[in-house]
């Protein structure tokens, strides 16, 4: 009997604190060796990141049109949720060099952030520009919602994760304070790829 009042005692606590994971799918940045492989967006500093936020979607920030140095000049991106494969095609290439790290969070962050950024699939927050949001600090800005990572201005996202090495380079030393798991694929030999 004991037992049984302790336990429902502490079933709100366990509930609160049931883990789920968010997954940041990184695809790095290359240029081509081979004469028959393409050039892709940012070259070795480019490549892409988005968060998986389901068992198959991945929470993603792309151009919404023109793209200009400046948020000034520049149209307002886009936040899509693709499939994961879908996400790794985002180049349009066989073999990609991926990360992906995986972070426990709460039942209770993830619903943060699905919540948070609900309205963002409808009309992107902020413009999508060279010297502004992209993907790195978009990635950031979600990990930010579901309190994975501190909160920022968007400047200093912008600044701090300009490309995609930089965020990789905060990841990785988060994941061996924290723990969090780490898997890497290499790409292709036909290409140059970017480093850690």
């Amino acid at each position: 009997m004991k037992k049984m009042i302790l336990y429902l005692f502490l079933l709100p606590f366990i509930c609160q604190a049931q883990t789920d994971t968010l997954v940041v799918e990184i695809i790095y940045g290359s240029k081509p060796i081979a004469k028959n492989e393409s050039h892709w967006f940012g070259g070795k500093l480019g490549g892409h990141i988005g968060l998986r936020i389901g068992k198959d979607s991945v929470m993603h920030f792309v151009p919404g049109g023109r793209v200009a140095a400046t948020n000034i000049n520049s149209d307002t991106g886009s936040y899509l949720i693709s499939s994961t494969k879908q996400f790794y095609r985002t180049f349009r290439a066989d073999t990609t060099k991926t990360c992906r790290i995986f972070i426990p969070v709460s039942s209770t962050q993830k619903q943060k952030l699905l919540n948070d950024s609900k309205s963002f699939l409808k009309e992107g927050p902020y413009p999508y520009a060279f010297f502004g949001m992209r993907c790195a600090a978009a990635c950031y800005h979600l990990l930010s919602l579901a309190d994975v990572t501190k909160d920022l201005s968007r400047s200093k996202m912008t600044w701090k994760f300009i490309y995609p090495r930089k965020l990789r380079k905060y990841l990785f030393k988060e994941a061996a304070k924290k723990g969090w798991k780490i898997e890497r694929t290499p790409g292709s030999t036909k290409r140059k790829w970017d480093h850690d």
